[in-house]
């Protein structure tokens, strides 16, 4: 973590059911200068040792290929005040290039322009600290002449695990952390920075490129809670349940207050089939932290599957009101409900959740159930419990529900296709597959 900035701050997020610590704020928005068509001869007749794009990094590998050290700053231009400051898009470049060229003109330097709004320079001899300062300067210097402005990234080699060439990376890795404090930030390279890469990564789907960020960052910061807890949800989505168990474990020992560890550590114990062991976890996090859905949910789901009827009543209601946008919420809810004879509150649970859902045969099937159970009209009935079996065919409980209603309704015949399929999906029809077969003998003697 930097000492020179604020902390970037995290919230949560949900993966496979696993809780992940993210940055709470998206890098400010700023007016991109992906379509200029910058002057180079202006700017090299004003600085003839300017260099561009992939010659630049080239020539500073092979400039710093016997330096035992460098630092590398990533310079990009905001755009924020674009059409504020009467200048056009050239003019902007020339002065920022003047402000770098100030800042830099008595070190030994490298530096060019990477893309149209991105300058890059590499310094050698300089640390991280010291090329901080100089980007400070930069920033100071531009104010002088436009109210345009320029974040910037900062990183220096030597750093640990890096060779030469991942440092302008590095410094790219940084101008991204930068983003997240708005226009004219500036950051060095650390840990965090390399969280917020590994987030992008884990987010687009790579998550063995997030892991290797991790792994780099906690060479950094071995202490870092939030990239523990990030590398351990990384292993469990993977399946690598021991090394997820044991990166939640180490978050926890950091910080025995860090309830996302403690929830994760129920998740994998919940893989692991010990249902019992991870409701202690799911209920331990709920007590260090009472406003996360997930971990209401999770627990209320739990204690209804375990029979805690009543913990999971206090869970599930919870649940609903940290997130009333959630069917699964009211589905189990009403499960619970419809578990301790509760019926019109969980009637009330059930029509909530096919609000928000309405092709859950689960919820579909149970109404009708309970519709029957109350006296309501038996077509009524039997209409949610035909919808449930058109959405989950392959479900032979929701199949015996339908035939049971049939039965009742003396239609045989098609009682009878039900119980049957029921009975062929794996549920225990076999008594009401008889009785049914000797109403219609009967019927038709």
């Amino acid at each position: 973590m930097t000492t020179n900035l604020t902390q970037v701050s995290h919230s949560r997020s949900t993966s496979q059911h696993f809780l992940i610590s993210k940055t709470d704020a998206k890098p400010s928005v700023v007016t991109p200068l992906r379509k200029l068509s910058p002057n180079k001869d202006a700017l090299l007749t004003e600085f003839p040792e300017l260099q561009f794009g992939q010659s630049l990094v080239d020539t500073a590998m092979e400039t710093l290929n016997s330096a035992h050290k460098f630092g590398a700053l990533a310079i990009k231009i905001d755009a924020f005040a674009l059409e504020k400051t009467g200048m056009d898009q050239n003019g902007i470049l020339m002065s920022v290039a003047e402000s770098i060229h100030a800042a830099i003109q008595h070190e030994d330097r490298i530096w060019g322009q990477l893309e149209p709004e991105i300058f890059v320079c590499f310094l050698q001899d300089k640390t991280a600290p010291t090329c901080f300062r100089i980007g400070k300067d930069i920033q100071k210097n531009l104010s002088g002449l436009t109210s345009e402005t320029v974040t910037i990234g900062v990183a220096a080699y030597p750093a640990v695990n890096y060779q030469k060439p991942n440092i302008l990376d590095n410094a790219i890795k940084a101008l991204d952390h930068a983003a997240f404090f708005g226009p004219d930030s500036i950051v060095s390279f650390d840990s965090v920075t390399l969280n917020i890469s590994g987030d992008k990564l884990y987010a687009d789907g790579d998550v063995d490129g997030a892991i290797e960020e991790f792994r780099r960052a906690l060479l950094l910061d071995p202490s870092n809670v939030n990239v523990h807890n990030s590398l351990g949800v990384c292993y469990g989505v993977l399946g690598k349940l021991n090394q997820a168990k044991e990166e939640f474990e180490t978050a926890t020992w950091l910080n025995p207050d860090e309830y996302m560890a403690i929830y994760n550590t129920g998740v994998i114990s919940l893989l692991l089939e010990k249902k019992n062991d991870a409701l202690e976890y799911f209920q331990k996090a709920r007590r260090l932290s009472e406003d996360v859905f997930e971990i209401s949910l999770e627990a209320g789901r739990l204690c209804v599957e375990l029979r805690d009827y009543k913990n999971g009543l206090k869970y599930l209601r919870d649940a609903v009101r940290l997130n009333s946008s959630s069917s699964a919420a009211y589905r189990f809810l009403g499960e619970c409900y419809e578990a301790l004879d509760m019926v019109d509150p969980s009637i009330r649970a059930y029509k909530s959740a096919i609000k928000l859902n309405p092709n859950d045969s689960a919820v579909l099937s149970s109404l009708g159930c309970l519709f029957d159970l109350k006296g309501e009209n038996p077509e009524i009935s039997t209409t949610f419990c035909r919808q449930s079996v058109e959405i989950s065919p392959e479900n032979g409980l929701y199949r015996h529900r339908l035939g049971y209603l049939y039965l009742k309704q003396d239609s045989y015949k098609e009682a009878l296709v039900e119980f049957e399929e029921a009975h062929r999906l794996g549920y225990d029809s076999g008594r009401q597959i008889k009785k049914t077969q000797s109403m219609i003998d009967a019927a038709a003697s």
